[in-house]
């Protein structure tokens, strides 16, 4: 993003991080949302007048996203052990309320769901900077979020691989495939992006204001 803390950039009146908050917390069975940041901006986040109602705390993460997690789910409030949990990217403000509703519904019935979408681009191995074959595409997906899992079976998972171990989990369907438990598979959205790089901040105000979302932001 060149510098820029993509989650605090600009789009249709609003930081990018507060769409990806109202599409979450406008989700019906949604019941609390914690925001998980860097420590030095914790009180200035928790003090924003944008954060939806669902919020019931803004807490500091970890140097890795197992860590992030662990705090944010230690601060959420107490319920059953049967209760899902939503890991979601802040920068993906375009999720859909129905793939929202799908994962958890996913996760509730199997333990443990993420939402992928076909690998649509041919995929080579690259050896010392060549082309070393072609890599077979069709087994393969790419994974979004959110990803759903319920509270007994992370237990479970942590109790296997503690989120404070020495091994690092790129997400919290890797953390459960390293410890054997399935993991469902539901269908992403293409429309779930990611931002990652600076033209895709535009993008995403072009599909707020399709939506008519943006013109509503100011209130």
């Amino acid at each position: 993003m060149g510098g820029l803390d993509k989650l605090r950039a600009p789009v249709g009146g609003l930081p990018l991080l507060a769409w990806t908050l109202r599409a979450i917390a406008a989700v019906p069975g949604v019941r609390a949302v914690v925001v998980v940041t860097a420590s030095e901006r914790v009180d200035a986040l928790a003090a924003e007048r944008w954060l939806p109602a669902a919020v019931t705390a803004v807490v500091a993460g970890g140097a890795r996203r197992q860590d992030s997690v662990a705090a944010g789910v230690a601060a959420l409030p107490a319920g059953d052990p049967r209760d899902v949990v939503l890991v979601h990217d802040g920068a993906r403000p375009l999720v859909s309320a129905d793939l929202v509703a799908r994962v958890a519904a996913a996760a509730a019935d199997h333990g443990a769901a993420i939402p992928v979408v076909p690998v649509a681009e041919t995929l080579k191995r690259v050896e010392d900077g060549r082309i070393a074959a072609t890599v077979d595409r069709m087994p393969r997906a790419a994974a979004q979020t959110p990803q759903g899992i319920r509270r007994d079976v992370l237990a479970r998972a942590w109790e296997l691989q503690p989120p404070g171990g020495a091994a690092t989990w790129t997400d919290e369907a890797a953390l459960l495939e390293a410890c054997r438990i399935p993991v469902h598979a539901v269908p992403g959205e293409s429309t779930n992006l990611k931002v990652t790089l600076p033209d895709a901040l535009a993008r995403v105000e072009a599909a707020l204001v399709a939506r008519g979302d943006v013109a509503g932001a100011a209130g």
